[in-house]
């Protein structure tokens, strides 16, 4: 019986934590958007009821931001808007938060540890590995392994999800949720539905994370690297990290002329502008 009952706890879990996953993807099609208004929020109460989730009020926040969302281009032109236009403020892909950086350490950290699980990229997902919605779906596959293993009696998941939550979640929530918050407050900001998705999976976090027991060795060591990435990440891009890229370029036979514009101006200077993802053209399937 209890067997029965944790089986059932670890399957809600991860479906908890894949419909958030599915949330947090670029919403490109129009059903998209149906199942975002019709289907989440109802989804997301049901399973965070019987988790013992405290989110009740983060969903009904959710439910009032995703009902001012009129139709799926408006969803898709905030989600641009938000994680994917520059020049954006909220970074989708998480290293950023951990590592100050696109790409870091912890990206490959991830993968290392998607590696160890048998996880491998799919031919058909083209963003980095540190995405919100593939750490999201990487945690709902550990749940339902670990069901399916306690169902099977095979061997669990090389990675428990409570651990995989403490180690990298648990980290970059807070600046992501500042991020989605200082947006929410600027003067003429849209809704925004990922911001009371972000509080319930803080909320899930919360409930859910445990921190691994290590040796005390390897506690230390990463607590090291650990605070020299959020050093790192808080400090930015010095004039010493600039010439020590520049140096790397032109020992490689490469351009360093880019690295004399600010981040910020490069895409102007390239002739870029910001905009919005385009209508349905006439005639198409979702026209």
């Amino acid at each position: 019986m209890m067997d029965a009952r944790n089986i059932e706890s670890l399957t809600e879990r991860g479906e908890f934590y894949l419909c958030l996953a599915r949330a947090f993807l670029t919403p490109r099609e129009p059903e998209v958007f149906t199942a975002l208004r019709d289907a989440l929020a109802d989804d997301l109460e049901e399973l965070g009821a019987s988790l013992g989730y405290a989110c009740a009020d983060a969903v009904a926040h959710y439910r009032a931001a995703i009902a001012a969302i009129p139709d799926h281009v408006t969803l898709l032109q905030r989600y641009s808007t938000l994680f994917l236009v520059p020049p954006r403020t909220i970074q989708i892909n998480t290293g950023s938060y951990l590592d100050g950086a696109i790409n870091g350490g912890s990206v490959s950290a991830l993968e290392d540890t998607y590696r160890r699980c048998g996880v491998e990229r799919g031919d058909d997902f083209h963003d980095l590995s540190d995405h919100v919605a593939v750490q999201l779906e990487f945690v709902a596959l550990l749940y339902l392994n670990s069901a399916e293993a306690l169902a099977t009696g095979a061997p669990p998941p090389a990675v428990r999800p409570e651990h995989f939550l403490d180690q990298f979640a648990a980290r970059w929530l807070p600046p992501f949720l500042r991020d989605l918050e200082n947006d929410a407050s600027t003067p003429g900001a849209g809704p925004n539905p990922w911001l009371p998705l972000a509080h319930i999976f803080a909320t899930a976090v919360a409930h859910d994370a445990v921190a691994e027991e290590l040796p005390a060795s390897v506690q230390r060591a990463q607590r090291a690297i650990g605070k020299a990435r959020h050093e790192r990440a808080e400090r930015g891009i010095t004039a010493d990290d600039m010439e020590f890229i520049a140096r790397k370029l032109r020992e490689k036979g490469l351009s360093t002329e880019h690295l004399a514009i600010p981040p910020q101006l490069r895409d102007e200077a390239r002739g870029y502008s910001r905009g919005t993802p385009p209508g349905p053209r006439k005639g198409s399937r979702y026209a």
